[in-house]
């Protein structure tokens, strides 16, 4: 019989703990205007590109 009470009493504090209640808030999102500026300098990589040329051909035709 005192096994049976103890089993009863770890039982009800078992289940005693089990009752839980979450509460989540939730706030508006917030989107705000994303400005990117980007600098591409292809052009001027093109540029360097074709005026360093004449190395490459340098190094082709001799040391």
């Amino acid at each position: 019989m005192r096994a049976f009470s103890m089993c009863l009493i770890a039982a009800i504090l078992l289940l005693a703990g089990c009752n839980t209640t979450h509460t989540v808030t939730v706030e508006p999102i917030e989107v705000k205007k994303l400005e990117i500026e980007m600098n591409i300098n292809v052009k001027v990589d093109k540029q360097l590109d074709d005026f360093f040329d004449f190395e490459d051909e340098f190094e082709e035709g001799g040391e």
